[in-house]
């Protein structure tokens, strides 16, 4: 596995703050890190790349943003419903590698207390003594689970205001794919969501009631697995995973099976993400004249500025203030 799934170096969500001490000041920077610390989760730099990757793409004003943006009305219902692709299911992706991590902190601790003890002196051969079930970890299982299917529906919603609809559900995505215009644009998502919907099938069920997600949220209170010990050993078994009872061979444990899954959510949402940037892409430049060739670009100073007012003005109001004298001192050295 890779570290998408991976927590924050912590060392470099300090960085991030220490960064901003001299405009936020002592106080209010050292309560931040002492929350981070205590309270805070964040997702790797590898796992954040496909959504900086977007927003940077996003900053250099597609013609759909540009129409948008224009339009208070639009900006306020399109374009805020559109950016749940950048901010709404990086958190909720985030949510799914937190409770990941605490599921693993849980089994390790499990499987080092069990690892401790000779069971042999107290269970005859051929018996079994089977644990009760550990609530913490089907807490954290069911909002595993949870959380995974909410992150797809964010990107439900996030893409169908591309194609002006309203579409919370990821079930019925596709269903709003086939008929939505333009069609490059249409195909491309259809294509990445075809890829993966086999691989969601325990929260994108195709019988109603009937996945993993739908007996969690609807019906059944399902264990992460249950601990059976015998006189020279001890297995975690069953559960909604079904460990070692669908697949006998299968030697991974509990939570490398639901890391596996996690990667398969964050390749997923950075080929569709990729998917729609390309099919935009190609689609505007056949059909739209670039409406504007000034400096709101990437590969002009003013990302490079350090004034945070500056950007904010920028990205809020898409308009560059020149009479910033900073700015238009970089736009003198540099153009």
């Amino acid at each position: 596995m890779g570290k998408e799934t991976e927590p924050k170096d912590l060392d470099s969500a300090k960085a991030a703050y220490e960064e901003q001490r001299p405009f936020i000041g002592n106080a209010v920077t050292d309560a931040r890190i002492e929350i981070y610390e205590a309270a805070e989760f964040g997702i790797s730099d590898e796992a954040e790349k496909p959504f900086g990757d977007f927003v940077k793409w996003i900053n250099t004003r597609p013609h759909f943003i540009c129409d948008w943006r224009s339009n208070r009305k639009t900006e306020q219902t399109l374009y805020q419903r559109f950016m749940t692709l950048s901010y709404g299911v990086r958190n909720g992706y985030a949510a799914v590698c937190y409770h990941l991590m605490r599921i693993k902190e849980i089994e390790s601790s499990i499987d080092t207390i069990l690892s401790k003890y000779d069971f042999s002196e107290d269970i005859k051969p051929n018996t079994t003594v089977a644990l009760a079930s550990i609530l913490p970890l089907d807490f954290e299982y069911h909002a595993f689970v949870l959380a995974y299917r909410r992150c797809l529906d964010y990107l439900a919603w996030g893409f169908s205001a591309y194609f002006k609809q309203s579409q919370s559900s990821y079930n019925r995505f596709k269903k709003l794919l086939e008929r939505a215009q333009p069609r490059s644009v249409a195909k491309a998502l259809i294509s990445v969501y075809d890829a993966y919907i086999e691989k969601f099938s325990f929260v994108v069920g195709t019988e109603k009631g009937k996945s993993l997600r739908d007996r969690i949220g609807h019906s059944e209170f399902t264990q992460a697995f249950a601990v059976n010990i015998r006189a020279n050993e001890y297995k975690f078994i069953g559960g909604g995973e079904e460990l070692k009872l669908s697949n006998p061979d299968d030697n991974r444990k509990f939570s490398e099976i639901l890391e596996g899954k996690a990667c398969d959510l964050h390749k997923c949402i950075a080929e569709f993400l990729r998917a729609f940037q390309d099919s935009v892409i190609a689609f505007e430049a056949t059909h739209f004249k670039p409406k504007f060739k000034g400096p709101l670009t990437t590969q002009y100073p003013y990302y490079n500025v350090g004034n945070r007012n500056l950007y904010l003005k920028i990205s809020t109001e898409w308009k560059i203030p020149y009479e910033n004298k900073v700015y238009s001192k970089l736009v003198q050295n540099n153009l």
